[in-house]
This record gives structure tokens, C-alpha cells and sequence, in this order.
């Protein structure tokens, strides 16, 4: 008889979530098949899945829920686990270092008992068990010939009935393909052994080269040594003979000595004898830079007017060479202000090129003990012939002077109608008034 209560309404989650199967197995041939919340399409699982993504889904645990009055023992855990499973790691550890120092004992109570007492290395021991490669010195290898060089070409001549070898330096510009070819007036049989000019090179009769680029070890292998990674840096040394390197380096210890001996020269002059040559060339409150601006004005240079008129008559030129005085002369001082500078910068003298000669003159003073007297007669200028310099009074090149030059030359260009109007004239050295006419001889 079927009850006229209507039936109790259920969540559909509580219902799905329900598990019919408490009954037993028996039960289970009853059982309804569920279906998946997630997705309907497909029947849910018997069991639940340990999946930690799974177990984050909130829509699938929601029957799944915490009991009542239920204690949250989460991040309260005891670490004894973890204690017990390092202790266990150290343990075995200890186990593995006790069982490998018996068997270290082992293996050496035998060589005590040969030996004695005497203390054994371990891991020389080991590392004589373990395949180990011995490499032969130059001696062991038998069958070498000491005394044997390489270089040596090897004449051969039937007529004499005899062959020759003469010798050659290994280092010969000539290649090993030029070497090895054979001529056509050169008989077959000989080879490139009959060559008059540029025979084969013989190989010394021993390992000796060979071992520079390798080793043999004891079983007769030859094992070559791995590349050097700086060699691509020694490559602009391709093509560079052995002769060239002894020139380069006999030229390099000639040069040596050279500055070797100029340094002991320049250690045996005083100070005061260089002072002495700088203060000599320089002017009242000049430096040695300054002054080497001015002589170096002092080189004589032909304007170009000159060098377009007197073209076609090369012969007409007036060309300042060595042999003139003045020219001599200031080159002769400049070379002696740099060399006298030089030696002083050499002595812990950096600023010498700027010092004034007021600055010099106190400084041999210092040393010497005495003042300095200006020679009578000084200055580049006053030997030989004026000097004279000119410039445009319109200013039209800046107002800069031009010159050096020697009277011959002033004249020639006087009289050539160089100068017109609008030039002025001072002799070097003069400090007076520019003027416009002077008479040059």
C-alpha cells in the first residue's frame, strides 16, 4: 500500500554525493549509476581522485565537508619524521665511510707487511690502480741517432761515384713544394735527390722533433699535445724565416747597446754642463717650447710667387740648403735644446720643456754654488749674415710676421716688385718700430 505523503525533496549535490553502497556487495547490482557535476556528460568516479588540482575544486567537495567540533591540526604537525629520516641518512653514511676504511685498511696490509712500518700514501696507491698512460723520455726510445741535425741536402752524383751532403740552413726561405719538385733534365730514378740547386732537406734520425709536438707513450702510440688557443695571435709570424729572426734580433741587441752606451755617456755629463746648453739657446723668459717655435721659423721656405715665376728656370732658384750657417746653426741648437731635455726628463725632470730660463738660472745656481753670466756673445742670429721678417700692414694674412730670411733673399724679391706698397720690415731680434723701407745689403 503506497503512502499518500508526498516524498521528501532532496539538494541534487547531497544526492549525487550520497553512497548507495553501504549495504555491502550485494548492494552494488542495485546501485545507480551518478554522474559527474562537473561534467554531466560523463559518470563519476567510484573513488575519489588524489589530484591536488582536483582536491582545490570547491564545486566537487562540497559534500565533503568538516565534521563538527573537528580540531584543525594544520602547520602544528611534529617533525619527528623528518628527524627520524636524516638520522637514517647519517647513519647509512657512517655505515658507507666505516666499510670503505676497512677496505682501505685492506689494501694496504699487504704493502705494510712488504714494506714494514713505513707509511704508505693512499692515493698514490689508488692512482697506480686506476689506467694510468706513462709517456717515454728522450732515452728510452732506442734506435736515435744524438749527434743527427736535420737541414742537410743530399747531393747525389753516379759520375764521382759518390754522394755529398752539404749543409743548409733549416731556416731557407725556399719551400717544401719548390723541394720536392723534380726537373725535367733531373733522371727519374734519382728523384729530387739530383737537384743541383734546392735538394731535400734531411731529417735528423731522431725523435726530437717529434717530441716538441707530442709524446710517445709506452705502448709506441703517439699522442700529440692539444692546440695551443693563443696560436691564432702568432699568426703574422707565417712566412717568417728563421733568418729573418736572427737579422731582427741581432739588430734589436745592436740597438740595445747603442742606448746602453748613450745612457752611460749621458750619466757622466752634470747637470749643470746641461743647464748650462739649455740656458745658453733660450731668451729672457722663455721656455724651451717657446724657443723651439722660434728657430723652427727660422726654415727658410720660398713663397709660391716664386716657385710659379722661376719654373721654368729651376737654375734661378735660391734654395736654402744644409751647407748655409744659419741654417746650421739653428738646427744645430734645436738638436742641442731637445738632447739637453731630454737628459733632465730622464732625471726626474718632467717639466722641463715648460720652465722659464730665469727658472734654469736659479737651478744651476743650486748647483753650482755660483750666478749665472750670459756669454758676450749669444743668440743664433748674430752669426753670420742678417736675418730679416716681414708683414702686411693691412693685415691682410692676420698681421702674422713672415720670416726668417737672409739680405740676399730680401733683395732679390725687392727687386723682383714682390713688395709694394704696404710692407714693413724689422730685422730679427729687433724689438724697435716696423718700418717700410730698409736697404737689405
Amino acid at each position: 500500500m503506497s503512502s499518500s505523503f508526498p516524498r521528501p525533496k532532496r539538494a541534487g549535490e547531497d544526492f549525487a554525493s550520497t553512497d548507495y553502497n553501504d549495504g555491502g556487495e550485494d548492494s552494488s547490482e542495485h546501485k545507480k549509476p551518478r554522474f559527474d557535476l562537473r561534467n554531466p556528460s560523463a559518470l563519476a568516479a567510484d573513488a575519489p581522485e588524489e589530484d591536488a588540482i582536483l582536491d582545490a575544486d570547491e564545486i566537487g567537495r562540497r559534500g565533503q565537508r568538516v565534521r563538527r567540533k573537528a580540531v584543525n591540526l594544520e602547520g602544528y604537525e611534529s617533525d619527528s619524521e623528518n628527524e627520524g629520516f636524516s638520522a637514517h641518512i647519517e647513519e647509512k653514511s657512517a655505515r658507507k665511510r666505516a666499510q670503505n676504511d676497512t677496505e682501505d685498511d685492506d689494501m694496504f696490509a699487504e704493502l705494510q707487511e712488504d714494506f714494514g712500518e713505513e707509511e704508505v700514501d693512499g692515493d698514490e696507491v689508488i692512482h697506480k690502480n686506476k689506467k694510468s698512460v706513462r709517456f717515454l723520455r728522450d732515452d728510452e726510445i732506442e734506435g736515435q741517432v744524438a749527434s743527427s741535425k736535420s737541414g742537410g741536402a743530399l747531393h747525389v752524383d753516379l759520375g764521382k761515384g759518390a754522394s755529398h751532403v752539404d749543409e743548409e740552413e733549416s731556416g731557407s726561405e725556399v719551400g717544401e713544394e719548390e723541394r720536392a719538385r723534380v726537373d725535367d733534365v733531373v733522371d727519374e730514378e734519382l728523384g729530387a735527390g739530383g737537384k743541383k740547386k734546392h735538394a731535400p732537406l734531411l731529417d735528423a734520425f731522431n725523435m726530437r722533433t717529434e717530441q716538441e709536438e707530442g709524446r710517445f707513450d709506452d705502448q709506441g702510440n703517439y699522442v700529440r699535445k692539444a692546440a695551443d688557443p693563443d696560436a691564432a695571435y702568432d699568426s703574422w709570424l707565417e712566412g717568417v724565416s728563421n733568418k729573418d729572426i736572427k737579422k731582427a734580433k741581432e739588430a734589436a741587441e745592436q740597438r740595445d747597446a747603442e742606448r746602453k752606451e748613450k745612457d752611460r755617456m749621458n750619466d757622466s755629463i752634470l747637470t749643470a754642463d746641461v743647464l748650462k746648453t739649455i740656458i745658453i739657446n733660450l731668451e729672457r723668459g722663455e721656455t724651451i717650447l717657446e724657443a723651439l717655435a722660434r728657430l723652427g721659423k727660422g726654415l727658410h721656405r720660398k713663397p709660391k710667387w716664386q716657385n710659379k715665376k722661376n719654373k721654368k728656370n729651376a737654375a734661378q732658384d735660391i734654395e736654402m740648403t744644409d751647407e748655409d750657417p744659419n741654417e746650421v746653426a739653428r738646427r744645430k741648437a734645436i738638436d742641442s735644446l731637445t738632447g739637453a731635455a731630454d737628459i733632465l726628463m730622464g732625471r726626474g725632470q718632467i717639466d722641463i720643456y715648460d720652465t722659464e730660463r730665469e727658472m734654469l738660472t736659479r737651478q744651476y745656481r743650486n748647483d753650482t754654488g755660483e750666478d749665472w753670466v750670459d756669454p758676450p756673445a749669444s743668440g743664433v742670429t748674430e752669426q753670420g749674415p742678417a736675418m730679416w721678417e716681414y708683414r702686411w700692414s693691412d693685415a691682410r694674412d692676420g698681421g702674422d710676421a713672415h720670416g726668417p730670411y737672409d739680405s740676399v733673399m730680401m733683395d732679390s724679391w725687392k727687386n723682383a716688385g714682390y713688395f709694394g706698397e704696404g710692407v714693413q720690415f724689422r730685422r730679427v731680434g729687433d724689438s724697435g718700430p716696423w718700418t717700410g723701407t730698409v736697404n737689405f745689403l
